[in-house]
C-alpha cells in the first residue's frame, strides 16, 4: 500500500503505520475476548448457587478465588468499595467490584471492575491510585484497562498504594465516585500468583 502525503509518496511510512495499527487492533480484539471472560467471572457473584469458583483466602479488603471449571484454570482476586459517592439512587445500584484475574498462563494481571449500573456509552473510568490516574474502556456495565501494560502498572500502582478511587458516569449521565482500600491487596496478589503459576 503507498499512500500520499502532500506530494510526497510514502511507502516506509505507511507500511509502519500499519503495522502499528494491526499490533493495536489485535491488542483490542484479544482484550475484548477477554471482555466475556471476565464477564463469566464476575457473574459468580450474581449467582452463587451455580458459581463454580471457590474463595481460597481473604485478606483484610481483598479475597482471592479460582475457578477449575473451565479447560484452565482462571484465579482471580477482589474488593468491594468502603464508600460510594455521587448523586444517585443506592437502590437501583447493583453489585460493584474491582477484580484483578489471572487466565490461565497466557493474561495475567486482567484488571477490570463491575460498576453496578450501565456506564454511558463511548465514556471512560478513571482509577485513581494515590493520586495516579489511569483511564480505562467501557462496555456495558463493565470497565476495563486497554491492554496488559496499564494492566502492570495499575497492579503494581495498587501494590504501593493505600486507596483506589474508581470514578464513572452511568447511562443516565449520574457520576459515582467509589473508594477501595488497598489494605491487603499484596498479600492477596501473592496467593493470586501462587494459586495460577
Amino acid at each position: 500500500m503507498i499512500l500520499k502525503f502532500g506530494s510526497q509518496t510514502s511507502n516506509t511510512s505507511s507500511q509502519t503505520f500499519m503495522a502499528a495499527l494491526v499490533k493495536a487492533v489485535l491488542t483490542m480484539v484479544r482484550r475484548l475476548s477477554l471482555v466475556a471472560a471476565i464477564g463469566f467471572v464476575s457473574l459468580s457473584f450474581s449467582a452463587p448457587a451455580t458459581a463454580k469458583a471457590v474463595e481460597m483466602d481473604s485478606f483484610k479488603d481483598w479475597s482471592v478465588y479460582r475457578d477449575d471449571s473451565g479447560s484452565s484454570r482462571v484465579c482471580y482476586m477482589s474488593s468491594v468499595p468502603t464508600d460510594l459517592r455521587g448523586n444517585y439512587d443506592r437502590n437501583n445500584r447493583g453489585e460493584t467490584r474491582v477484580f484483578i484475574t489471572h487466565f490461565g498462563k497466557a493474561d495475567r494481571n486482567v484488571v477490570s471492575v463491575l460498576a453496578g449500573y450501565k456506564y454511558k456509552k463511548q465514556s471512560d473510568v478513571v482509577f485513581n491510585v494515590d493520586g495516579k490516574e489511569t483511564t480505562l474502556f467501557t462496555q456495558d456495565n463493565r470497565g476495563y484497562s486497554f491492554n496488559g501494560a496499564d494492566d502492570s502498572k495499575l497492579v503494581t500502582q495498587m501494590k504501593r498504594g493505600n486507596k483506589l478511587v474508581v470514578t464513572g458516569i452511568s447511562s443516565r449521565g449520574n457520576k459515582t465516585i467509589d473508594e477501595y482500600s488497598l489494605s491487603g491487596f499484596t498479600k492477596a496478589k501473592a496467593l493470586l500468583d501462587k494459586l495460577c503459576k
